[in-house]
């Protein structure tokens, strides 16, 4: 299978470059700016994005990103809003692979088949749901994922047994999204991240697929620990904080633009 994901992670090995991917709760604070800021990301170098459909209770989010879920719940956005809304900026963004990054009961009360479906027709590269176990075959979502050309995007954690990292890395394809520490997400203050050497060690020896590492990664510093061990950062809470700090939507605009410039 091939999808703008591969074609993403091909061209940043040819280059030799470090991929990062940037995050987004859609609707927040408006679908209207939910559009500049992804825009803002995209121009800013970002080579993928997630979109996280806003839900009421996401068990792996912190403060920052819970509250942008809740006040964009509290706009009046919902599933449909959000695939309104990616297929739009799909056609804008043709060179950057959008993901949908959801929690299980959204596609599961939306219907699986319908939402891998609904996912590819608008545009999506692939999903991320992170409390989807890699067991899970009552409703074939990895088998849904794979059929309507998306890549299913496991998580896992420092805390995983090897023999769990293996059965993840074996259904993994496009890439692995591994998180810097257990528990949530949410920027970290400059401290260097415990264990990263052991930990891209094990993943390395046991997963095939190219690495993300994302939850807490907040500075250049960061990257700059996490570019020789692993494929791709993600920056999620730390580019919503900066656009809350802007003093006008101008200033958190040029505030998420900058950093993000920083870190190449």
């Amino acid at each position: 299978m091939s999808n703008a994901i591969d074609l993403k992670l091909d061209s940043l090995r040819a280059a030799g470059a470090h991929g990062l991917m940037a995050h987004i709760v859609v609707g927040y604070p408006s679908l209207a700016a939910s559009e500049r800021l992804l825009l803002t990301i995209a121009d800013s170098g970002a080579d993928l994005i997630e979109l996280q459909i806003p839900f009421t209770d996401p068990v792996a989010d912190g403060p920052t990103i819970l509250k942008a879920n809740l006040a964009s719940l509290a706009n009046g956005i919902r599933v449909r809003d959000c695939f309104t809304f990616a297929e739009r900026m799909a056609k804008k963004l043709t060179n950057v692979p959008l993901l949908f990054m959801t929690y299980i009961n959204i596609p599961f009360n939306y219907g699986v088949e319908a939402f891998c479906r609904d996912s590819a027709a608008a545009g999506l590269a692939g999903l991320i749901v992170p409390d989807i176990p890699p067991e899970e075959t009552a409703e074939n979502y990895h088998g849904l994922c794979l059929g309507h050309s998306l890549h299913p995007i496991y998580v896992l954690s420092p805390s995983c047994t090897d023999s769990r990292i293996e059965l993840i890395g074996a259904r993994a394809t496009g890439f692995l999204y591994a998180t810097a520490r257990v528990g949530i997400t949410g920027a970290r203050d400059g401290s260097r991240i415990a264990g990263l050497e052991a930990f891209a060690a094990r993943l390395r020896s046991r997963v095939k697929v190219p690495l993300a590492l994302g939850f807490g990664l907040s500075s250049r510093e960061h990257v700059d620990e996490v570019k020789p061990l692993f494929d791709i950062s993600v920056l999620g809470s730390r580019v919503i904080d900066l656009y809350n700090q802007g003093a006008d939507e101008k200033a958190a605009l040029d505030g998420v633009s900058s950093f993000l410039r920083s870190l190449r």
